[in-house]
């Protein structure tokens, strides 16, 4: 499938135009932020897919969203942008402490990153005012983030093929 493509606040947009139009609705609300520069330094590309998950290790690191995540509220779809440039930037930050090595999955992805992600995620809802309810529901994954499944390896692939978000 050909998608369009939209720079928004220097960011790539990849979609059909409902998607393009909803990313540029999130980032809107992200840009005065001054968490903003932490996903603009880690975020090149947001791309529309069948289900969401970040590409870390591209050569211009890629969000793909699915239509679950796009579709949600501005004020959703902006914490997902928040907590998925967060595990880029967990990534980048790895990636730079053991230059030419590719950094382990655990400083990165897993229960640990995860809740570092939520917390990002949880300080940018609470900066955008979002609504009590997707805070809550932010606080609540944090307690136990071991949704996302396995981290490494061929599991990992299986349970990202799962998703439904």
């Amino acid at each position: 499938m050909h998608f369009s493509s939209d720079f928004v606040y220097g960011i790539e947009v990849r979609g059909n135009a409902e998607f393009r139009l909803r990313t540029q609705q999130a980032l809107a609300l992200l840009f005065p932020l001054e968490q903003f520069q932490i996903i603009r330094a880690n975020l090149s590309i947001i791309r529309q897919g069948r289900r969401s998950g970040m590409k870390a290790w591209a050569a211009k690191p890629t969000f793909l969203v699915g239509k679950p995540t796009w579709s949600h509220s501005p004020a959703w779809y902006a914490g997902a942008i928040a907590h998925d440039a967060y595990h880029s930037e967990l990534y980048s930050s790895a990636k730079q402490r053991g230059a030419d090595k590719e950094p382990q999955a655990d400083c990165w992805t897993g229960t640990e990153a995860e809740k570092k992600c939520l917390a990002f995620q949880h300080q940018v809802l609470l900066a955008l005012s979002a609504d009590a309810t997707i805070v809550n529901y932010v606080d609540r994954c944090a307690r136990n983030p071991t949704y996302q499944g396995h981290n490494k390896g061929w599991r990992s692939w299986l349970d990202y093929l799962k998703r439904r978000w």
